[in-house]
């Protein structure tokens, strides 16, 4: 992939850096921050790009507290951690990175909740994956297993659950009433986690977000409304290498 061009919108609060991306999908404008990218403008095929800078100007006070909630971005290395915090579970994870000479690599875990991730020298992108592996093997476990649970607190059927690691979504629920959950939901506070899974069980009810289907989930929850609000902060719970 080639290289983004870097843009410069000079302001006397400090200057804000930002590359514009094309999307055949886009039909509007839209911006979206994130560690890795910084600041990018994403534009429909075909718009005038000399428009762009007037866009960021405007949206700058949104770009500011976006970039000032977002995760400092570290070094490669630092995208490693040293402990994976379970919350949904209450598990605390510490995670060793093993170098072999042997072209064997795998994940292990350990008594004590010890999570040792082999691999051969220089091989960063080898330990990522390998952790992500193991994340999302232990959310498919959990998540899966608490689905259950809260389908019988709550009185819901549905057909099967799944474990994804969804960009955009926490869940979804299909036609046929498979739920498919984010596997980075493993790292939320459990009444987060409980309050997803609500959700997505009552579109086995209900495929839209009607007043009927709202009115359900109050039924269900009658609180929900400070677990939706929690979720728009959700993301700080998430590990630098899964962001």
């Amino acid at each position: 992939m080639p290289a983004q061009r870097q843009f410069r919108f000079e302001c006397p609060d400090g200057d804000v850096i930002y590359t514009v991306q094309t999307s055949l999908r886009a039909k509007h404008v839209r911006l979206r921050v994130s560690p890795r990218e910084g600041l990018v403008v994403v534009i429909p095929q075909g718009f005038d790009r000399s428009l762009v800078s007037g866009i960021v100007g405007k949206r700058l006070f949104w770009i500011r507290k976006a970039l000032g909630k977002m995760p400092v971005v570290r070094s490669p290395e630092g995208l490693l951690p040293q402990t994976l915090f379970l919350r949904s579970i209450g598990e605390e994870w510490c995670v060793f990175f093993e170098v072999n000479k042997k072209p064997e690599c795998c994940f292990v875990e350990k008594p004590g909740r010890i999570l040792e991730i082999h691999s051969l020298p220089g091989g960063l992108n080898t330990q990522l994956d390998l952790l992500y592996e193991w994340v999302k093997r232990k959310a498919g476990i959990e998540l899966l297993k608490k689905l259950d649970e809260v389908s019988k607190q709550y009185g819901f059927l549905y057909d099967k659950g799944a474990v994804r690691c969804q960009k955009t979504r926490w869940g979804s629920c299909s036609a046929k009433r498979t739920i498919s959950l984010n596997m980075k939901l493993l790292f939320l506070p459990p009444d987060l986690v409980e309050y997803i899974m609500l959700h997505e069980l009552c579109h086995t009810v209900y495929m839209n977000h009607s007043q009927r289907f709202w009115a359900l989930v109050e039924q269900k929850m009658p609180d929900y409304v400070v677990y939706d609000r929690a979720m728009r902060e959700a993301s700080r719970y998430i590990p630098q290498f899964l962001q």
